[in-house]
């Protein structure tokens, strides 16, 4: 089985820009699942801090992450970041260790 390619990027809005950065990630949420090669592509908001964002993807591979990246709207998202978050977002690259879910067995 081919090993897919893991993202996590983390965002901090500043005061008062959480709605406004939450609107704007979930923006990309729709077109974004229908790139090639897109697996998923999740916002999560965090409980404890709101105006923690981050988004959870998964790709086929790194060709198809890099193409996303370079899409218009991922683009213009990325160049309007600065005004509403904190500090430069943070992209951290996984690789899945576990085995995946399919295979394992319910506990009795």
């Amino acid at each position: 089985m081919a090993k897919t390619f893991h993202v996590a990027a983390f965002f901090e809005a500043k005061p008062g820009c959480s709605t406004q950065l939450g609107d704007r990630l979930l923006a990309l949420v729709e077109p974004t699942r229908r790139e090639r090669g897109s697996l998923r592509y999740d916002i999560l908001q965090s409980l404890d801090d709101p105006n923690r964002w981050h988004v959870l993807e998964e790709w086929s591979d790194r060709g198809a992450f890099d193409a996303h990246m370079a899409q218009p709207r991922v683009v213009a998202f990325l160049d309007s970041a600065p005004a509403l978050c904190v500090d430069e977002p943070q992209l951290v690259f996984l690789e899945c260790r576990s085995p995946a879910a399919a295979a394992t067995q319910p506990l009795e």
